[in-house]
């Protein structure tokens, strides 16, 4: 069927927002909600850094599988082949896979917990044990069903129509606050505000901030995603998705900051306190419709994660040969015929054209998991295991979430955010070894511009992981500028000794004398 352009520029720019809709489920909700009511508006500046590092790993990722052919997960099977194995399979995909899974889980707990919170937010509904075990088992049934018959085609232009709904549900809400505009100016300014007495760590909101904005497993979900589209699109569609995700959290924040007590003395953050200001402004109806939104908020995250986990676990466990491979690779040496010229290991590549991207004819947009147990020979993950690991991570935040009450829903929410905000600096380092290596990028090399985003942004997320870690080992044993330097140190220690001791610094040097202002398109 032949659309006209500008349908199709909608259809991906709503396609792509699937991602969007990973990331603005029931724990950024919950999160920016907590954020403003217990520090007002001087965290905005973690969202901000948030969703610059998304775009700059999203369209890191994208680039490296359209000009690759192969996915994040994949290109680290190939680059760490001849390492050390667990059953044929690199040590450093284990890790991926296992991080993941653990990751994704705890998502999917936060994710239930936001779903309840959603239910019991519409007035008249019942909070006793009996009816929140059976709102969590009406969930298990939903997206198990929908996940094991592999209905999920459609579900990136559902996803887009529901990011847009609460972009509109918040914004009304923003319009009829008092806002304090010099603190909202000052919220874009990075500082960590002094604890307040009742509220989380600054540094463990921060980090949430950081984790629910920039999901590490995004880069493995857009990578899939990414197949068969080609550059341009991908780049304004990832950006669409990224903006969008970054003001509907930023209108969550100021409704938050709407609860927040200057003298400290308010009592421990809960979604209800958003209900209860939704309310003020919009009666009943208002609290309706925002239940509602939260819902469906959480029902497609609740389907994304588990996905996105076992379409991860694909890439890592599975080896792929397509047509385009054929002629010059086979399993055991993926890349024997490259003769040292750069590029000719890339599907894509074309000797007197350069780089060809791969069809432009972009597949329909959906994504399910067809894509990658049908199609391509080799070693493949058993169906069976692809859809036992989502059906697990159901079934765990059911169990969790049908034996926790609404205090420990809002801890899980926060344990979730800050473990895969923890995660992120692993997630990028594996995108930043594979997308300077030139048996991926030969033909369209990684510029030095880029390399300095990349980095930058790499060693921001180890500082940031640092802090958290340091902060649960001393906690008030020292004060916050010496937490920060050993933070600050551990960050660069870290970022120093990869770049010494691998081939990355060299990688990263030789792009910016050979491709320092390429352009990446």
């Amino acid at each position: 069927m032949n659309l006209p352009p500008f349908l199709k520029e909608i259809g991906s720019m709503l396609y792509w927002t699937m991602l969007a809709a990973c990331t603005v489920g029931p724990g950024t909700v919950v999160t920016c909600a907590r954020a403003g009511a217990e520090y007002d508006l001087s965290l905005i500046w973690a969202l901000v850094f948030a969703s610059v590092l998304a775009y700059t790993l999203q369209e890191g990722t994208a680039r490296l599988t359209i000009v690759s052919g192969k996915s994040l997960g994949q290109c680290l099977r190939v680059k760490y082949r001849h390492g050390a194995k667990i059953y044929d399979t690199a040590v450093i995909c284990w890790l991926v896979g296992v991080s993941v899974f653990i990751g994704n889980t705890l998502y999917e707990c936060n994710n239930w917990a936001g779903g309840i919170d959603a239910i019991l937010a519409i007035p008249g509904s019942s909070t006793s044990i009996g009816w929140k075990v059976g709102y969590c088992l009406l969930y298990a049934a939903v997206v198990i069903t929908l996940l094991v018959a592999d209905k999920t085609e459609m579900l990136g232009i559902f996803l887009g129509i529901v990011m847009m709904a609460m972009v509109a549900l918040f914004l009304c809400v923003v319009v009829y606050m008092d806002i304090n505009l010099p603190n909202l100016g000052r919220g874009f300014l990075p500082n960590i505000p002094a604890k307040a007495a009742s509220a989380a760590e600054p540094t463990d909101i921060i980090i949430s901030l950081v984790g629910t904005t920039s999901i590490g497993f995004n880069l493995f979900l857009g990578g899939s995603m990414a197949k068969g589209k080609s550059l341009r699109p991908a780049q304004r569609g990832i950006g669409f998705s990224t903006a969008s995700a970054f003001v509907v959290s930023v209108l969550i924040l100021i409704v938050g900051s709407g609860n927040y007590d200057e003298n400290g003395s308010a009592d421990k953050f809960r979604i209800a306190d958003l209900a209860n200001k939704i309310e003020e402004l919009y009666s009943t109806a208002g609290v309706v419709i925002f239940g509602i939104g939260f819902i469906a908020a959480a029902l497609s995250s609740m389907l994304t994660v588990p996905l996105g986990a076992a379409l991860t676990a694909d890439s890592v466990f599975s080896d792929e040969v397509d047509e385009a491979d054929k002629s010059t690779a086979d399993l055991q040496s993926p890349f024997p015929r490259n003769h040292g010229v750069k590029g000719v290991d890339n599907p894509n590549f074309q000797m007197e054209g350069g780089v060809k991207m791969q069809d432009m004819r972009d597949r329909e947009n959906k994504i399910s998991m067809n894509d990658t147990l049908d199609g391509t020979s080799g070693q493949k993950m058993p169906r069976w295991v692809y859809i036992s690991i989502m059906v697990v991570m159901v079934c765990v935040a059911t169990i969790v979430n049908s034996c926790i009450g609404t205090d420990e829903r809002t801890t899980v929410i926060l344990i979730a955010q800050v473990f895969n905000g923890v995660l992120l600096p692993f997630f990028s380092l594996c995108l930043l070894l594979c997308i300077n290596d030139a048996q991926f990028m030969g033909s369209r090399p990684q510029t030095g511009w880029a390399n300095v985003f990349l980095l930058v942004s790499v060693t921001i997320t180890l500082f940031l992981a640092s802090n958290v870690i340091i902060q649960k080992i001393v906690k008030d044993q020292l004060e916050v500028a010496y937490k920060l330097i050993i933070a600050a140190c551990c960050g660069l220690g870290i970022i120093t000794s990869i770049l010494t001791f691998t081939t990355l610094g060299k990688d990263i040097l030789t792009s910016f004398r050979n491709h320092c202002w390429t352009a990446l398109s």
